[in-house]
């Protein structure tokens, strides 16, 4: 790998270093006493390129070899290592070794994506980098030792540092190590990346291209959107992630026949194919409906903060309420569904001008108030970076099941998929520090202070993109949701882009419409078979025998063949299933 200088500490001082010419990897094993409710490690293993493993059975062991590595290393030189779920061995790093805040960069509480020991040794965390698990990363690397199936280790076994550990149990730990090493070389090398210049985030990929794509966009078009504090503050209140949501009155039941509709690349859809806010936001404050009315007519992008009275379903059948408990305040007298609102006898929310129009067609009310507005004008993203989304979609498409191309494809789906987590990145993410052996929140930071920063350093779409991407990507599923209810199906469940629902419903016109905008703006390809593939449109899963949730994020359904499918949040699905199956 090319050597290049890089600063240590502030920019502009002189210290310099380089990095050691080698990719290592460093992993743990632990037992957990119940008893005590206490785990302890009993390996440690440290691979240094794919051919040579350092193992140790203590702490001890590993310090003394820390600093016997550290000792013959020049002023100039760092080592980084690669470690599949950093977060977790840091929890036994911090015992035996003492950090300092600036040794540590944490992306929450319980996330840490680098922390650094001696001041020579960088540790980073690859699951982070890479967002798959050890298993996968080394699969879909194509890595020579992947990792070792972990029902053989048997992880039920207690193991101390003086169990004696057979050639297979050490075989398990070794691959862990030797398998991330080799998968980072392949990626690194498909990448054209160094040490210097490797991503420390799954995201991170795509920011660089797309920052690179954002070099041909006139500056003063994301000057102009920079937001100010009161508008940031509105754009945290009105975001929200997509819409999932059973059905209440078919939760819990086990129905039969359950037919599913995936829109095709949806968060990609609505950037390439929708309007977002494209300049400079006024700020009126309270208004009255008729002038609200009158932006809305004029096609303005607005975000306005609402009190609702006396609000209420229109159809008592509707199966997904679109107002969110957690996102209203002030709520009087509300009735519920699993966290959406029925109705309320009075309700304040942050809302987008796309959020009011599905709103009002779900709900009526006796009054509302407009409380605060800011508006702007609608325009298309930049040509540029809409020509890299759909760049990203072609090169999925087109290399989907080539053989010899699949990390090709893999990339650019892992890229393509990535492109939302960048858009709605919050821009005062408020710093992590390491007191008192833990890692918090920096109460004392100032948000504002982070905001002019981020407006300073932006060269990105600003965060307003992020919030529309979310609301657009709501309002596509609320159309789909429409025709399930349109044409006499009944609607059973929704998650982001993905609705299912019993009956003879057909997307068909919607589809068509999703096809025609989305020839025009480019976003569709060809696949090896010479099928064209549209962003947007529904595409029909085969229907499920039985279905059966309850609630948002929890369901299970067994397909034709009698196999069970499960999808719990923080529940592994096949391993969830294989235990529904038993």
């Amino acid at each position: 790998m090319k050597k290049q200088p890089r600063h240590r500490g502030n920019p502009g001082t002189k210290q310099k270093y380089w990095y050691k010419d080698i990719i290592t990897a460093f992993d743990i094993e632990t037992t957990r006493i119940t008893e005590i409710e206490q785990s302890v490690m009993y390996i440690w293993q440290w691979a240094f390129g794919p051919d040579m493993v350092v193992i140790g059975r203590t702490w001890d062991e590993f310090l003394d070899f820390v600093h016997k590595l550290v000792d013959n290393m020049s002023d100039t030189e760092k080592l980084m290592i690669f470690t599949h779920n950093l977060s977790y061995e840091f929890t036994y790093l911090k015992g035996i070794y003492e950090f300092k805040s600036s040794d540590i960069f944490a992306l929450d509480s319980r996330k840490v994506l680098r922390c650094e020991m001696l001041g020579k040794l960088e540790f980073r965390c690859s699951y982070l980098q890479t967002n798959m698990s050890l298993a996968e990363f080394t699969e879909k690397m194509g890595a020579k030792h992947s990792k070792l199936s972990g029902e053989d280790f048997d992880y039920s076994k207690r193991r101390f540092p003086w169990t004696p550990m057979t050639e297979d149990e050490l075989a398990y730990c070794v691959h862990d190590v030797i398998g991330l090493v080799e998968a980072m070389q392949i990626q690194m090398a498909h990448d054209g990346d160094n040490l210097y210049s490797v991503c420390m985030t799954s995201t991170g990929y795509v920011r660089r291209d797309a920052k690179k794509a954002m070099r041909k966009v006139y500056h003063g078009w994301l000057t102009r959107q920079l937001p100010s504090w009161h508008l940031y503050e509105m754009c945290r209140e009105a975001f929200r992630g997509g819409n999932t949501h059973a059905n209440r009155f078919y939760a819990d039941q086990t129905v039969e026949w359950v037919r599913s509709a995936d829109k095709s690349s949806a968060y990609p859809d609505v950037l390439v194919n929708h309007l977002y806010p494209s300049g400079e936001f006024y700020e009126i404050g309270e208004i009255p409906e008729k002038r609200f009315r009158e932006l809305l007519r004029h096609n303005r992008a607005i975000i306005a903060r609402v009190q609702f009275k006396g609000i209420r379903l229109r159809r008592y059948d509707w199966g997904c309420p679109y107002l969110s408990k957690d996102k209203s305040r002030y709520i009087w007298h509300g009735r519920f569904d699993n966290g959406r609102i029925l109705e309320a006898k009075a309700l304040e929310c942050t809302i987008t001008d796309v959020d009011f129009k599905i709103i009002e067609s779900e709900y009526e009310w006796e009054s509302v108030r407009f409380i605060d507005v800011a508006y702007t004008f609608y325009g298309r993203l930049p040509d540029a970076f809409r020509d890299l989304i759909n760049e990203y979609y072609r090169r999925k498409t087109e290399l989907k099941g080539v053989e010899g191309r699949e990390l090709d494809y893999l990339r650019s789906k892992s890229k393509l998929n990535s492109l939302y987590g960048m858009t709605a990145q919050d821009p005062c993410k408020v710093p992590i520090v390491f007191e008192n052996n833990m890692l918090e929140f920096d109460t004392a930071a100032n948000l504002a202070e982070l905001l002019a920063k981020d407006n300073r350093r932006r060269q990105l779409p600003c965060y307003q993109v992020g919030v529309w991407v979310t609301c657009w990507a709501r309002w596509e599923l609320e159309l789909g949701i429409r025709e399930v209810y349109d044409q006499g199906g009944t609607f059973i469940y929704t998650d982001t882009d993905s609705i299912k629902y019993c009956g003879d419903v057909s997307f068909d016109e919607y589809n068509k419409r999703c096809i025609e905008r989305s020839t025009e703006s480019g976003a569709y390809a060809k696949d090896p078979k010479g099928v064209y593939h549209y962003m947007g449109v529904f595409e029909e899963e085969k229907p499920a025998r039985k279905f059966r949730t309850l609630g948002a994020k929890k369901y299970c359904y067994e397909d034709e063949d009698g196999h069970i499918h499960l999808t719990v949040a923080g529940v592994n699905k096949k391993s969830g299933a294989k235990e529904l199956e038993e």
